[in-house]
């Protein structure tokens, strides 16, 4: 008896948790995913159970125990709610914020390339060679401080000798600088 008791505190199985389960696979309930220091760690909703205990173990989730309270498939969001609200289960997600991050004082790319008069290739190569970092992101779209590009852009004129930055002169020829003929800034290459 001691050595199932054992056992069971250490480490449950899904089988040992569905064995001491008795609701009905089809019935709607709130339930309560509990560590191995009684802390409700998850709160769901579901109308089969079984499935979705099984789910949760599927994906990896750690939880020694289970709880559940039957209830009204109408009353189903509104308990759950309630529940995370009071215990604040370290695996549901919080609510998901509406405010709006704005880039209105941030430069993207395309800006920096427009301001500065510059290749999007240069630019890559500039940022990669200088460290330039984006401050934001959204999607595949990044955001530069304007002050961190304004650093960054002096940086990289106070190197250029006779129009060129040299990025690699080995196996290829790669360096960055200002076109003649253009006045802008640019990738040059030699194979």
């Amino acid at each position: 008896m001691k050595n199932a008791t054992k056992i069971a505190k250490s480490h449950l199985d899904l089988s040992h948790i569905l064995a001491q389960a008795t609701p009905s696979p089809n019935q709607d309930c709130i339930y309560y995913l509990i560590n191995q220091s009684d802390q409700v760690i998850f709160v769901g909703q579901t109308s089969n159970l079984y499935a979705q205990l099984l789910n949760h173990k599927t994906v990896g989730q750690s939880f020694t125990r289970f709880c559940y309270m039957p209830c009204q498939k109408d009353q189903l969001d509104r308990l759950q709610q309630e529940a995370i609200a009071q215990f604040k289960p370290i695996h549901n997600l919080p609510p998901v914020s509406h405010v709006s991050y704005s880039t209105s004082h941030l430069l993207s790319k395309q800006l920096i390339c427009l301001k500065y008069n510059m290749t999007p290739p240069a630019f890559e190569y500039l940022r990669k060679a200088f460290g330039l970092e984006s401050v934001h992101a959204c999607g595949n779209m990044k955001y530069y401080d304007p002050e961190e590009v304004e650093r960054w852009l002096k940086r990289f004129k106070g190197l250029v000798i006779r129009g060129r930055h040299v990025l690699q002169a080995s196996p290829t020829y790669l360096a960055v600088g200002v076109s003649p003929r253009t006045n802008q800034i640019q990738l040059f290459k030699n194979r």
